[in-house]
């Protein structure tokens, strides 16, 4: 089942488990955000996004050999190298880069969550919104 705009709803992704290593197709995750929480102060609006490029891949179960390893999150500031984690059927990546420390994690129906703790700025923000394959 395809969304409008070429998207895969994130459910299919996840539809029977998490994704393979091994395949060679794969399907973007993009996010978008409409929340944004600065630390200290009152949420507002927002209009973030970030993709993550990935080799996982709709519908797959995970390999034997894990979550692929040369993931990443790519915003308009920066690209940052990501490990992955599961729980259940909820997905989340973990990245470093010279910005700061960056957790985005979501669920089987999409709901999002993106964190970036950025020590030089001494500033924390969290992001909430959805994510969602596509092709």
């Amino acid at each position: 089942m395809i969304a409008p705009h070429g998207r895969v709803p994130l459910p299919l992704l996840l539809a029977t488990s998490l994704a393979a290593v091994a395949a060679p197709a794969h399907a973007d995750i993009a996010c978008s955000f409409v929340t944004e929480c600065l630390e200290g102060e009152d949420c507002m609006d927002s209009g973030f996004t970030l993709t993550v490029e990935t080799a996982l891949t709709p519908g797959a179960l995970i390999a034997e050999g894990g979550f692929p390893t040369d993931d990443r999150i790519v915003t308009d500031a920066e690209t940052i190298p990501v490990t992955w984690a599961a729980t259940g059927s909820a997905l989340a990546a973990f990245g470093a880069s010279a910005s700061g420390f960056h957790m985005l994690s979501f669920d089987a129906e999409g709901a999002a969550r993106y964190s970036a703790h950025l020590p030089a700025a001494e500033l924390s923000l969290v992001y909430l919104g959805t994510c969602e394959t596509r092709r």
